[in-house]
């Protein structure tokens, strides 16, 4: 579904990414991870359209997307979180998730003011949609709540589903177990593997071992900016170059 080809970013003098091959296949939970400042979000960004590479190719679903705005990699099936949550957080909880459906929306404002059939029927489905989304996470009886309200585990999993709700095809959660404690952290493993159930391929950056380890079917280690690993959790586990970027020693 995705692959980087020697992808390498440069910020002046300063390699932050270097010429970084991966392949994310679909229907599976990948995860990046590595040591802070490794790379893993400015990777991230790159694939996302965010930053463009210096050098190397990025393709997305067999198509090249070096240089494509976040907006457009949006509209061909790539949605994320972030490390900071990006909610509307004066906007209830329902508001949100109906923000995520706009890149797949075809009614536009003539539509909107005449409540043309077409409007009101895409409307309704919006709204089954959000329904069902926010059930998905147990959320439906906060629908109406603000979302900068919410607890701190429940801002993480409304972003999530707000991500969800355009259909993406590749589903990027940076650090989603972020100040999450370890109740929040369970479910939301159990979360991401049923988001996994219903399709989505799942690619996520995060620090918390266990439940990277807990969940993943494949694993890629960045180091500096450099890929030191790749493979399965049980490979990961015990690979000695891994084993030496978290904890140091030769």
């Amino acid at each position: 579904m995705l692959r980087t080809e020697n992808a390498t970013i440069r910020f002046g003098g300063l390699v932050a990414v270097n010429s970084v091959n991966m392949h994310i296949k679909e229907g599976q939970i990948t995860a990046l991870i590595g040591p802070n400042g490794a790379g893993k979000t400015t990777t991230f960004n790159m694939i996302s359209g965010v930053y463009r590479p210096t050098e190397g190719k990025v393709f997305f679903n067999g198509q090249e997307v070096n240089g494509i705005p976040p907006f457009k990699m949006n509209h061909m099936g790539m949605s994320r979180t972030y490390q900071n949550i990006n909610l509307f957080k004066s906007m209830s909880v329902q508001d949100n998730v109906l923000v995520g459906m706009h890149p797949r929306i075809s009614h536009g404002l003539t539509d909107c003011i005449l409540r043309t059939k077409k409007s009101r029927a895409e409307e309704k489905a919006c709204l089954e949609k959000a329904e069902e989304l926010m059930e998905f996470v147990g959320l439906t009886h906060k629908r109406n709540t603000p979302a900068g309200s919410l607890p701190y585990g429940e801002q993480r999993l409304l972003e999530i589903i707000r991500a969800m709700a355009s259909d993406p095809k590749l589903l990027l959660l940076d650090e989603p177990a972020a100040g999450m404690n370890t109740t929040e952290k369970v479910e939301l493993s159990e979360t991401i593997l049923r988001i996994k159930d219903k399709g989505f391929t799942v690619l996520l950056v995060e620090h918390d071992m266990k439940l990277v380890m807990n969940i993943s079917d494949y694993i890629y280690v960045l180091n500096f900016g450099t890929k030191i690993a790749e493979g399965l959790p049980a490979e990961i586990q015990s690979n000695p170059d891994v084993i030496a970027a978290y904890l140091g020693g030769e």
